[in-house]
């Protein structure tokens, strides 16, 4: 009876150093098939990055705590490492799936990569599994789109006196709350606001 207790006891502090030992480590994320990276490898781009989320939610880009970061990261002319970071809010990267996500205090950060034009490069790896590992990293953070690419309106167009699909759309001005960032060699960076 006692040499059981004592197994069970030492199996429950084997499992408590397993438990912490990960919790040390970090949680990896829930699938393997898009591949976590750390983004904030030094001050600057810590304070960007936070600076970057804190206007998201300033700005109303994100609403009812729904709000993921999309950043293309690529090289200018100059051979330079630049940022696009942009808020979102609904599934849209699913049409072209990263293949790197990064976590930054308790915010979403997809990673894509892209040519000098900010082009984002097609995803080469399967898509539907890429988007299935994203839907369990993303979880609730945005809202599906919908499936229906037109708009019922009751808009009567002239001499004729019947619904037409489709209807108003809205267009705004603005670049959405996107931000570029050039990061110079000398450790100084630039900012600026796409066109």
């Amino acid at each position: 009876m006692k040499r059981a207790i004592h197994w069970t006891a030492f199996l429950l502090n084997i499992g408590l150093l397993i438990s912490f030992s990960k919790a040390q480590s970090g949680y990896p994320p829930p699938c393997s098939a898009v591949k976590q990276v750390k983004l904030d490898t030094d001050e600057t781009k810590r304070q960007l990055l936070s600076n970057f989320i804190s206007s998201c939610v300033r700005n109303n880009y994100w609403n009812n705590d729904k709000g993921i970061v999309l950043l293309s990261q690529y090289q200018n002319e100059e051979g330079n490492l630049c940022w696009l970071l942009s808020p979102a809010i609904d599934d849209h990267y699913k049409d072209n799936p990263p293949s790197q996500f990064a976590s930054f205090q308790g915010d979403i950060i997809l990673v894509f990569d892209a040519d000098s034009r900010r082009t984002i490069k097609t995803a080469t790896s399967d898509k539907n599994a890429l988007n299935q590992c994203l839907e369990q990293i993303i979880g609730d953070r945005v809202y599906p789109r919908s499936t229906l690419k037109t708009r019922w309106t009751d808009n009567v167009m002239p001499f004729t006196n019947r619904k037409m699909s489709g209807g108003v759309r809205r267009i705004s001005g603005g670049n959405g709350g996107s931000l570029i960032i050039i990061f110079k060699p000398d450790g100084s960076y630039q900012t600026l606001s796409p066109v």
